[in-house]
């Protein structure tokens, strides 16, 4: 099983030129599971159901982030929030809300249970807070605590902990994750565009094997299309897992070599 994680950066830059860069390249990427962070509604337009439509995949949308945004010429009420696609059989989904700091918004969990072959799987689908400093830092391990304890709860078979967590993986907020570091997947959104750093922010981890076990993982969509833009300002990440008891197919070829937008 491939799963894909991707910040689709909400209806910033050249929104419609950038929604069929992300399409194509996750087409190529042929994922099972998809989970986004900052999928824009409003004005007509909606990130998650364009996508899903282009990939032939369900979406199991969790609008957030209510505001006013810019969005064709105009000012119109939407949404940034979290969005799984997917195409293997889903037994439950449900939301949690987050603490979140003064300026920064509502922040919430997504988590969509998925079953193959028997053999179940949680996907915990995370946008943690994005602002800087010590107070930030304590709201980012307590709105990661909240989520695993919430995933968890009750459920014994594997998990998946994917999104944009707003921190690398020495980061203290993250210890409980046991990450290791990643190539960068933080970037200027147009090729000659002033870098961000490139900090590696964007995280997919099988955090509970139940019936899984890890065979690849890597970077995707990380390359610019022929007119300089890249399909977000972050790269995916991508985590291929194979089911241990069955054999079930999921083994892909490393990621980073696979066709990428």
């Amino acid at each position: 099983m491939r799963i894909v994680t991707l910040n689709t950066w909400k209806n910033e830059g050249e929104y419609e030129r950038r929604l069929d860069l992300m399409a194509v390249g996750l087409g190529d990427l042929r994922a099972d599971v998809v989970c986004l962070q900052e999928c824009f509604v409003g004005g007509g337009s909606d990130t998650a159901a364009r996508l899903a439509a282009a990939l032939g995949m369900r979406a199991y949308p969790a609008p957030a982030r209510r505001k006013l945004r810019a969005h064709g010429g105009r000012r119109v009420m939407s949404t940034s929030g979290l969005a799984v696609l997917t195409r293997e059989r889903v037994t439950g989904f449900d939301l949690c809300a987050l603490d979140s700091a003064p300026g920064d918004g509502q922040r919430i969990a997504q988590r969509v249970d998925v079953d193959r072959a028997g053999a179940s799987l949680r996907i915990l689908n995370l946008h943690l807070t994005h602002l800087g400093g010590g107070t930030a830092e304590r709201v980012r391990a307590v709105q990661l605590e909240t989520a695993l304890d919430w995933a968890v709860a009750g459920y014994q078979g594997g998990l998946v902990v994917a999104g944009d967590l707003n921190a690398t993986a020495s980061d203290a907020a993250l210890a409980p994750l046991a990450l290791s570091p990643t190539s960068p997947t933080f970037h200027g959104a147009r090729a000659g565009a002033t870098q961000t750093g490139g900090m590696a922010i964007d995280h997919c981890v099988l955090w509970r094997e139940g019936q899984w076990s890890r065979s690849a993982t890597g970077r995707a969509l990380d390359r610019p299309s022929a007119d300089g833009w890249f399909p977000s300002d972050h790269a995916a990440v991508v985590l291929d897992l194979t089911h241990q008891d069955r054999g079930a197919p999921g083994a892909r070829s490393d990621p980073d070599s696979t066709a990428r937008a």
